[in-house]
């Protein structure tokens, strides 16, 4: 083989190993992206499912004008509910509990942003001002997750030194 054959044959072995590391950069670069666009979308699902939670919690006190009269009455005395209310109360706040555990994880895993876990802690800090919510956490807290049990006693502390003048 002439000597002028083998540099060309080098020179275009040389231009296939560039041409395939471009392409390899390409498609690294490609498929960054593509996870990029799927932590959104997933993210983006997983909010959707959130709310949706919150929702399906909330539409029971304006949807259930029976409902918003026993929450209510719970609220203001867990003690003086009848047996099948006192059923329906934990199953209620078990439930609303769960959710929030669900928030706590999901704020913890990088779902929520910080602006809408701050948000959805001022929702809990808003229902633990009820006496009977804390009372209700701290008589089934340990059903719950340690994450959450940290969140609720940190929130209810907060409160109690509120109320100290």
């Amino acid at each position: 083989m002439p000597p002028s054959s083998f540099s060309t044959i080098q020179a275009l072995g040389s231009l296939g190993e560039f041409v395939g590391a471009l392409a390899v950069v390409i498609s690294l670069i490609y498929l960054a992206r593509q996870m990029t666009q799927n932590t959104i979308s997933v993210r983006a699902a997983s909010f959707n499912s959130m709310v949706q939670n919150s929702m399906s919690l909330l539409e029971h006190s304006f949807v259930d004008s029976e409902f918003a009269g026993f929450l209510y009455r719970a609220e203001k005395d867990p003690a003086a509910l009848r047996p099948e209310e006192t059923v329906r109360w934990n199953a209620y706040m078990t439930a609303v509990y769960r959710h929030f555990g669900n928030l706590v994880y999901q704020y913890r895993v990088g779902a929520l942003d910080q602006q809408m876990w701050e948000a959805y802690l001022g929702t809990l800090k808003s229902h633990l001002r009820t006496p009977s919510w804390g009372v209700w956490f701290r008589e089934h807290q340990e059903i719950f997750s340690e994450a959450l049990c940290l969140e609720v006693e940190r929130i209810l502390g907060e409160l109690e030194r509120e109320e100290v003048p």
